[in-house]
């Protein structure tokens, strides 16, 4: 998978979700690499930091969190586990 990859952003969205909804770069690294595999942590940085840019999560002091409002989340990662499930 390539950093553009949707598996990688899939991945990231469920690594938070694992994580109780937020995490740091590295928890969030470490789950995502279980997941699909080894993802470098400059990566994992890429696509949260894009995804708190289009408004998917948000960044709070050092820590990456899923939207609260439940629809949304819920939304986001059943969209993710198929996207993962197809690859």
């Amino acid at each position: 998978m390539n950093s553009q990859s949707p598996g990688r952003y899939s991945a990231v969205v469920i690594a938070l979700d694992r994580l109780g909804g937020r995490g740091t770069l590295g928890e969030v690294t470490k789950v995502v690499n279980e997941l699909i595999g080894e993802v470098p942590e400059p990566r994992v940085y890429e696509i949260l930091n894009r995804l708190v840019n289009m408004g998917f999560i948000e960044k709070v002091n050092d820590e990456y969190v899923l939207p609260r409002d439940t629809p949304n989340r819920k939304g986001m990662l059943m969209a993710s586990k198929e996207v993962i499930n197809q690859q």
